[in-house]
């Protein structure tokens, strides 16, 4: 039973990958060449990122599962991450540099293919190399999947067509980044901590959905759903505009140690009801699912605290725009990143795993405190 349900998830990117190419080719040109071109340079990425993977550890003398959680949490997001969504975007490089990269859906499609037969491949050869299917390694496999397809949808996005591909390289690195981290929460960390993924997933899906409905082609209509929608950049862009007036500082200041304190009350509150509910908090390290209530409160307060703060911040400033309580957020987060660069490592690299999601969440909630929310 384990052994054909690791077989579906090896397969899953490809039937993914075929249903979104029949899907695309309603309204785009994808010829079947370059589509199993760009799908197999993908696998053949993935045999060599595995390799290069396999020759970084075994010449540093790193054994994952069994090393510190803080060379195993370098390895994953400063080697791993970028090394296998380099070999990703090299796969589909020549599509753009040929110009037939004509539109950013056209060149998402492109990136989840590729990414279609990185993951297939990646997964083969992990059981090749001797991986053990359990349930857990299969959950994992699993969770780990739509993160191949959305950051490779993303930088696939930017690269393809108009003046975006300027923004190329600093999406590509934020990609890279994220899906390091979020490998390393999926992949290295207690199991309980699996929940920690669960906003991200979500935030991947209405991406997904977003790129993936049909809409009228002037359809410009921003709403608060716009702030997690990928698929409407131009939207976005005038949500964050500063609306012709000059830049708040002082409320991005204040509206940062707002963040920061609204935060600490929602953690300490989530504590004081935990411990009241009977909720052991030291089984977060637990090496099981035991840890999966204490992680699911304290990390659902922190995301409740950024749109909370967010809201405060656009009511109290008078804002006109998300710019200001976005800003706010941003150095917040940047504030806790510094403070856990230094004192927790691990915790840095959850915490960043998380962040996008506590960005738009407090966009969101300051979207309905500028009183457009209806």
């Amino acid at each position: 039973m384990l052994n054909a349900s690791f077989f579906f998830i090896v397969f899953l990117p490809l039937i993914f990958g075929v249903w979104l190419w029949r899907r695309a080719t309603r309204q785009l040109r994808l010829p079947l060449g370059r589509v199993l071109l760009v799908v197999v340079a993908g696998g053949f990425g993935a045999a060599l990122a595995m390799a290069l993977e396999r020759w970084l550890l075994q010449t540093a003398g790193i054994e994952l599962g069994t090393a510190r959680p803080l060379a195993t949490g370098l390895f994953t997001v400063i080697l791993a991450g970028p090394l296998e969504e380099g070999v990703k975007a090299a796969a589909i490089w020549p599509l753009y540099s040929r110009r037939q990269l004509t539109r950013g859906k056209v060149g998402a499609t492109y990136g989840v293919l590729t990414a279609a037969g990185f993951a297939t491949i990646q997964m083969t050869l992990w059981l090749l190399y001797g991986g053990e299917i359990t349930p857990l390694s299969l959950a994992r496999l699993a969770i780990a999947l739509p993160a191949h397809f959305f950051f490779a949808g993303v930088w696939g996005y930017i690269l393809g067509g108009g003046r975006r591909d300027r923004y190329f390289v600093t999406v590509w690195f934020a990609c890279a980044l994220l899906h390091g981290c979020y490998d390393y929460v999926v992949f290295w960390r207690q199991p309980a901590f699996l929940i920690v993924v669960l906003p991200m997933l979500i935030m991947m899906g209405l991406g997904v959905v977003g790129v993936l409905r049909d809409r009228p082609q002037r359809q410009t209509r921003v709403t608060a759903y716009s702030l997690l929608d990928v698929s409407t950049p131009q939207a976005l862009s005038r949500v964050m505009k500063r609306q012709e007036r000059p830049i708040m500082l002082h409320w991005i200041f204040f509206g940062a140690l707002v963040s920061l304190g609204v935060s600490l009350v929602f953690l300490v509150a989530a504590v004081y009801l935990g411990k009241r509910a009977g909720i052991d908090f030291s089984l977060v390290e637990a090496n099981d699912f035991r840890g999966i209530l204490p992680i699911a409160l304290l990390g659902t307060a922190l995301l409740l605290s950024f749109p909370f703060s967010a809201y405060l911040v656009a009511k109290a400033s008078g804002a006109v725009s998300v710019f200001e309580p976005a800003w706010a957020t941003g150095m917040a987060l940047v504030a806790v990143l510094a403070l856990f660069s230094v004192t927790e490592p691990t915790a840095l690299v959850i915490t960043l795993a998380i962040a996008p999601v506590g960005f738009a969440l407090a966009c969101a909630g300051a979207w309905f405190g500028l009183g457009r929310g209806d």
